[in-house]
């Protein structure tokens, strides 16, 4: 059984809505991934995440640019960032929940599972098949 993951943000994180990789990480990161290519800038690679007052996610490189990304747009940015993580779900795992729902009775549980089963499915990329 895979270790359980950490926690995406600490306490202080989520409170203060913001979480900053340092440069080091970042720098690591970069010369250690397997592909390089000769227009990878590391500058461009995201340094600050964060929520702003309108709910927005707030991106942020070295380089200090900023993009804004709306509530509207979030559900994509959700689906994108947990494709083919480690902590991320899988189709086998939404299908693991409407298995536990189905064995449940119609009730306030049952539908609760059967919506976490749904919202689970809406980030996932469609079924190979």
């Amino acid at each position: 059984m895979p270790a359980e993951p950490a926690p995406a943000l600490s306490p202080e994180q989520w409170s203060g809505r913001d979480h900053r990789q340092s440069a080091r990480e970042l720098e690591t990161w970069a010369k250690q991934k397997p592909e390089q290519r000769p227009e990878d800038d590391a500058t461009e690679y995201v340094a600050k995440l964060g929520l702003s007052y309108d709910d927005c996610v707030i991106v942020m490189n070295r380089a200090h640019d900023r993009v804004l990304v709306p509530p509207p747009a979030r559900a994509a940015l959700a689906a994108f960032a947990l494709a083919g993580q480690s902590f991320g779900f899988t189709h086998e795992d939404v299908a693991t929940v409407w298995g536990a729902a189905d064995l449940l009775p119609r009730n306030e549980t049952g539908t609760a599972l059967r919506s976490l089963a749904d919202r689970l499915a809406a980030l996932l990329p469609p079924a190979a098949g």
